[in-house]
């Protein structure tokens, strides 16, 4: 974090009010919910396991032992949701109301971040890293499957590359950092006469998504 690496408590300070806000709207003791409604002030029933940020929360939540029992069963509800050693993804959501597990396809960026904020915690399983490694060996890391593992989108993003880097790193493995970084890199446009010189992108329709190019930004230094 920001501000554990430069010493300053003003940022720190910041951070901490805006949890403590989030916490009496989308966050609910252990409960990381996808949205808060400030005119009904309604809440959703349902929470994305990508929007478990286990280090994030485990800063916050350390400082009482209510926090840290709220942080174990934000693990715990993680890795409940494993597919299994055939597909080592994980669910996408979570419904607190039928108390199930979502089937819905899987986007695989969000599935990534899940194992991105899994690796950051050091609970990342090996089975997962093995797939991914099979996916960036294969240059083929889909933008969508089932929850069986059939790939139902067979389009590719940098982004995913970028978060499987990052994911790799967290992991000291520098062999599959730098494969995945340059499968990341292969979109970026270097026709110096194109109006998205520099960017990742199509070169053909001039079409640069943010996602793509801010992840790509991120991952050289993670």
């Amino acid at each position: 974090m920001y501000a554990q690496n430069t010493g300053s408590k003003k940022y720190r300070r910041e951070a901490a009010k805006r949890f403590a806000l989030l916490q009496t709207t989308s966050i609910q003791k252990d409960r990381v919910l996808n949205f808060y409604d400030v005119s009904s002030k309604k809440r959703s029933n349902e929470g994305s396991l990508s929007y478990y940020d286990l280090l994030t929360l485990r800063y916050f939540e350390s400082t009482s032992k209510a926090g840290e029992k709220d942080y174990q069963k934000q693990v715990k509800l993680i890795e409940n949701g494993y597919l299994g050693d055939i597909f080592p993804l994980y669910y996408s959501s979570y419904n607190w109301s039928t108390k199930q597990y979502s089937n819905s396809d899987l986007n695989i960026s969000e599935a990534l971040v899940t194992l991105l904020h899994l690796s950051e915690v050091h609970k990342i399983r090996s089975t997962s890293l093995d797939w991914l490694k099979m996916q960036i060996d294969d240059q083929h890391l889909y933008n969508r499957y089932s929850i069986s593992g059939v790939v139902q989108d067979r389009n590719q993003s940098a982004a995913n590359y970028a978060l499987a880097a990052m994911i790799f790193a967290n992991q000291n493995n520098q062999d599959y950092y730098k494969k995945a970084i340059n499968l990341a890199l292969k979109s970026q446009v270097k026709d110096k006469n194109s109006k998205i010189y520099g960017a990742i992108g199509d070169l053909k329709t001039n079409d640069a998504y943010s996602f793509n190019n801010l992840l790509t930004l991120i991952a050289p230094e993670y």
